[in-house]
């Protein structure tokens, strides 16, 4: 995905992370009387974009946002069990509300189970048992480094998807309770993700900064 396509007409919300990767929340129909038909959320990746479609018409037409969430809280209690930072405690609590919380539009929906699965063989190493989470035929790659230098999604990005998607449902359904409870959750667990990630980065750069400087007086 370009940054032109990830700019057009069509966007209903946009989000800039604290590494300066861009997540845009598009449609590409609206029927009347009905929430957004086809949309998704297109994520820029290390080398370009992936669009993530989500569901609205069924569980099979693209992600639910309990899929989602559940790929979210897979993704940072991998990272709270690799890295013991005790901010992933209080961000998984906010998830796991979220994730009790929330109501898929449809009663009756029966949500596919996601599978996670591990880095490919020569792949870019991770520190996490999976890299890439699927449903069906649709599959989100996850970055698998801290930095969020390589390809694939990051944590935060994938909490701004959660975010934007369920704040464009409330105009359409402002007697959601739950809906309004689980975005405020996912809010919180954003705001302390852009926080950890913009002290992680500032910590990578001033660990290149050093190692560059000391390379110079060599």
């Amino acid at each position: 995905m370009t940054a032109r396509a990830m700019g057009g007409r069509d966007n209903v919300a946009w989000h800039k992370t604290s590494t300066g990767r861009a997540v845009a929340l598009v449609t590409a129909d609206l029927v009347p009387g009905r929430p957004l038909r086809l949309w998704g959320a297109v994520v820029e990746m290390a080398d370009g974009g992936v669009f993530l479609r989500l569901a609205s018409l069924g569980p099979f037409d693209g992600w639910t946002m309990a899929q989602l969430l559940a790929v979210a809280l897979a993704r940072f209690e991998a990272e709270q069990a690799h890295s013991g930072e005790p901010v992933l405690a209080e961000i998984v609590r906010h998830l796991d509300r979220a994730a009790a919380v929330h109501r898929e539009p449809q009663a009756g929906w029966a949500v596919p189970p996601v599978a996670f699965e591990p880095a490919p063989p020569g792949g870019v190493a991770s520190p996490f048992p999976w890299t890439l989470a699927r449903t069906g035929s649709f599959t989100i790659p996850l970055c698998p480094d801290a930095e969020a230098r390589q390809r694939g999604v990051t944590p935060e990005q994938l909490l701004a998807v959660i975010e934007m998607a369920l704040s464009s449902w409330l105009p359409a359904t402002p007697w959601r309770r739950s809906c309004w409870e689980a975005r405020r959750a996912v809010q919180a667990a954003l705001a302390l993700e852009v926080r950890r990630a913009m002290a992680r980065w500032e910590e990578h750069v001033a660990t290149v900064d050093a190692a560059e400087s000391e390379s110079s007086r060599m």
